[in-house]
């Protein structure tokens, strides 16, 4: 731990790059996915567009926290000495609170009970934004208890949706939110064999995948489904 000013909190350094030979992987799969969502981000805010303003920005509020997550644990499994990495693993592991609420954004915009959605989406993203502050810029504490945090934020917002979102959209998330905590078993335990933070990559991309499915599919088309949009 280092730190030359008593004004500034310390910044805990990250763990060392699991084995250098290794990290090409970690960065060729996010790399890829930042590159695919791109294009994927950019169709759904145009579709969005054509059905209202508001789902649109929401729609890009979610792309790009997607997009945002890829690329800064593209480059923080790319830039391996100090102190830059320290600061790309901290803004790796914060920009994961902005992509668990971007998802639920167009969602909640969509589906909450008009009286509850703007204070849903406040609420949520106050929430996403602290963590973001307090991992990336006040304190930098690389795996402190980020693991869990992150569970957490990823299925409370879901409690007041219940009952309000379509079956198979609430399928899609839920089986999106599985595939993401089931990759945590990998994250955690990624210190004891080779490529298994490669493979928590694979399953964020898989997960990303089918809530983008369930969101573009239920969220931008409800009405080929007998749904009000």
């Amino acid at each position: 731990m280092i730190s030359s000013s008593k004004s500034a909190s310390p910044i805990v350094h990250a763990p060392p790059p699991i084995q250098p030979d290794q990290e090409w992987a970690n960065a060729l799969t996010h790399g890829v996915a930042a590159a695919i969502w791109t294009g994927l981000a950019i169709w759904l805010v145009v579709e969005a567009f054509a059905i209202e303003v508001g789902l649109a920005i929401a729609c890009a509020a979610y792309g790009a926290s997607v997009i945002g997550t890829f690329v800064c644990s593209t480059l923080s499994h790319t830039f391996l000495q100090r102190p830059l990495l320290d600061h790309l693993r901290a803004w790796d592991q914060a920009m994961i609170y902005l992509m668990i609420i971007g998802t639920y954004t167009p969602i909640t915009y969509q589906y909450a009970a008009p009286e509850q959605r703007t204070v849903l989406l406040t609420l949520m993203w106050t929430a996403a934004i602290a963590g973001f502050v307090n991992k990336a810029i006040l304190r930098h504490r690389i795996h402190s208890i980020s693991t869990w945090s992150y569970l957490a934020l990823g299925w409370l917002p879901a409690i007041p949706l219940i009952g309000r979102v379509p079956m198979g959209l609430a399928i899609a998330m839920f089986a999106g939110g599985v595939t993401y905590s089931v990759g945590v078993i990998f994250l955690m335990n990624d210190r004891k064999f080779p490529y298994l933070h490669a493979v928590w990559h694979l399953f964020v991309i898989t997960a990303s995948i089918v809530h983008l499915a369930g969101i573009a599919w239920y969220v931008l088309f409800p009405e080929g489904h007998g749904l009000e949009s």
